[in-house]
């Protein structure tokens, strides 16, 4: 990650288009969800341009563990903010219709796929990977705020995760409170080494519980819903697109 760069991209978008695309994913006002201790967010009482970079790399805010997972789901679920629930669609209490909007196109929630995907298949998430669920996410590794002050060694390490990324189902968050490296983690104390694991143990026992069936990886359907330079449609029969090895994504 680079706080650089998110800052810019950030001051390129605009301190009125994060606020906007913020709202749009719910993470400015308190979710409705049917918990009275639903919290509200922390968000800065005048939004300036050191606002706006900061919330860029997630300082500056603070969300709820809802907050975070209902926009992550919004953002790979094909581009569509649902309000969550901890009501069964189908049960007799769930009365309303619940809100919803659309928040990106389906083709940019297709390449976030592809980005969690390659989180976990080539960057520092390879420790939430559960074999055959093509598990994709994002660490999050946060400094806590103590007297004012971030405080370095205080630190709340999390990685958030959806599946199948091809077909995502399930988002899963596991957020660790101060946790301390070990000899495992060679010292570290990082959303990738100490959150990741987490995620994975978790999906791996829950998958087979939801009657969740391994994905086939190499299924040229599958490789091609996660491969990101591929953003046409499926074609029968078209030569499947070479490995990742070596390419450069991305230059800074």
């Amino acid at each position: 990650a680079s706080n650089i760069g998110t800052a810019r991209l950030a001051m390129a978008v605009g301190t009125e288009g994060q606020q906007k695309f913020l709202n749009n994913l719910g993470l400015t006002q308190r979710l409705s969800v049917e918990l009275p201790e639903a919290a509200n967010p922390i968000v800065p009482k005048t939004w300036r341009d050191v606002s706006t970079m900061t919330i860029s790399y997630g300082h500056g805010i603070a969300v709820t563990p809802m907050h975070l997972t209902s926009a992550v789901s919004a953002m790979v679920n094909g581009g569509v903010w649902n309000a969550p629930t901890i009501l069964a669609a189908n049960s007799p209490d769930n009365t309303h219709k619940l809100p919803s909007h659309r928040v990106i196109s389906e083709q940019t929630s297709a390449q976030v796929r592809q980005l969690m995907r390659l989180v976990v298949e080539h960057g520092t998430g390879g420790r939430a990977d559960a074999d055959g669920y093509l598990v994709g996410g994002k660490t999050g590794t946060a400094e806590k705020a103590v007297n004012g002050r971030y405080a370095e060694r205080s630190l709340i390490s999390s990685f958030v995760a959806a599946f199948p990324m091809n077909d995502p189902k399930y988002v899963v968050l596991a957020t660790l409170d101060e946790p301390k490296g070990t000899k495992d983690t060679y010292g570290y104390a990082t959303g990738g080494w100490v959150a990741a694991p987490v995620v994975s143990q978790v999906i791996a026992e829950m998958a087979p519980i939801l009657g969740l069936p391994r994905v086939n990886a190499d299924d040229p359907k599958v490789r091609r819903a996660l491969d990101i330079r591929f953003d046409g449609p499926v074609i029968e029969n078209e030569p499947e697109p070479t490995p990742l090895r070596g390419t450069r994504l991305a230059s800074y």
